[in-house]
């Protein structure tokens, strides 16, 4: 993997978890709705899935790192 790469995925994992975030307020607060299944399924899969793509890129970009620094 390239780091532009890890970069634009760790980014893409952050803004998953931010337009989670951003639906569940839109549902909870703009449109006055009551918490129901979709918010906190969204949220969970979301932040699940968001989450353990975040813990791999940070995994694999170290990965690279400690690689480039014993290449030297």
């Amino acid at each position: 993997m390239q780091k532009r790469t890890i970069r634009l995925g760790i980014a893409g994992a952050i803004s998953a978890m931010i337009g989670a975030i951003a639906y569940a307020f839109v549902r909870l607060y703009v449109m006055n709705l009551r918490v129901d299944l979709s918010v906190l399924v969204v949220n969970i899969v979301v932040f699940s899935a968001s989450a353990a793509v975040l813990v791999y890129l940070l995994w694999k970009e170290r990965e690279l790192e400690e690689e480039e620094m014993f290449r030297d």
